[in-house]
């Protein structure tokens, strides 16, 4: 078992104490910023800001990232993690957040991939943005179905219940946190982005993160453009951007920097490279660094 701690010096560094700072006792430091130790075979755990943590599977084949961000109110977690950890007591991602909060807590996927909902049944309560071709397709007792198409990969799971429909670029309070959500198609048709403005952070799901970047379909890059350029339009250089993959925090830069991809090869001036991925034909495109890869 290896422990993952959250040093109390971190939160020392958060809120900027100096060197001559008098040290904070253990016992002054508020919750949830007390030192949080968890025993964990699986899970990463660490702090992005005030009142929210990583929740990084540095084991998984997918490296995946979730977050779980706190108000004083509620808490939501962004996304679920990808199934392929053992069990404790009977659960794979609650007992974590049964460790990190006593609140009650709301399931946001990022969007609806096979290696972001594996979890879900653990929930007692789930949130979808109200995006109308979801809201459209729910049945009348709440039970939105995900087809394989939909998954990407696998069949599971195969239905999830709706608790709740959060409003789209509108403020939503979780207590002394002001949080939105964004639709970005483009990776999936699904896809938002979970903006902490109280903070300014970003938490962007697959939509942008550290490492090569997946497009399902070459008819959806002029929509991946169209969405990267309006977050653009919606985000200064003060915010922290976070993915949902690999090493979680990404430079602002990262962002311009995929807006001049897409429109480098939507303007047909950057040039592809043909290989496959997971054995299907792909186009591999690389610009400063970043590379995206379009399924055809």
């Amino acid at each position: 078992m290896k422990k993952y701690v959250v040093f109390l010096l971190l939160f020392l560094v958060v809120f900027g104490c100096k060197k001559d700072d008098p040290i904070i006792e253990e016992s002054a430091v508020p919750e949830p910023y007390q030192i949080v130790e968890i025993e964990s075979n699986w899970f990463d755990i660490s702090y992005v800001d005030q009142r929210t943590y990583i929740i990084a599977e540095p084991m998984s084949y997918e490296g995946n990232v979730s977050y779980l961000v706190l108000g004083e109110e509620r808490a939501v977690m962004f996304d679920t993690g990808t199934g392929e950890n053992p069990s404790v007591d009977g659960t794979k991602m609650k007992y974590i957040l049964d460790e990190l909060t006593s609140l009650p807590v709301t399931l946001l996927l990022s969007h609806f991939h096979y290696d972001h909902n594996q979890n879900v049944e653990e929930f007692e309560w789930v949130a979808f943005p109200e995006i109308p071709f979801l809201q459209q397709n729910i049945s009348a007792d709440s039970i939105y179905t995900l087809s394989p198409e939909v998954l990407v990969f696998g069949t599971f799971p195969e239905q999830v219940h709706v608790d709740e429909w959060l409003p789209l670029e509108t403020d939503i309070d979780l207590g002394g946190k002001t949080i939105q959500l964004m639709n970005l198609a483009g990776h999936a048709e699904e896809s938002i982005v979970l903006i902490d403005k109280t903070n300014k952070i970003a938490f962007l799901g697959d939509f942008l993160y550290n490492g090569s970047l997946f497009v399902f379909d070459e008819a959806d890059l002029p929509i991946y453009e169209e969405s990267a350029n309006y977050l653009l339009s919606e985000l200064d250089d003060e915010y922290r951007l976070f993915g949902a993959h690999g090493s979680p925090a990404m430079p602002f830069s990262r962002l311009e920097t995929m807006t001049e991809l897409l429109a480098c090869i939507n303007n047909n001036e950057c040039t592809g490279t043909s290989t496959t991925v997971f054995g299907e034909p792909v186009t591999q495109y690389t610009y400063q660094g970043m590379t995206l890869v379009v399924f055809i």
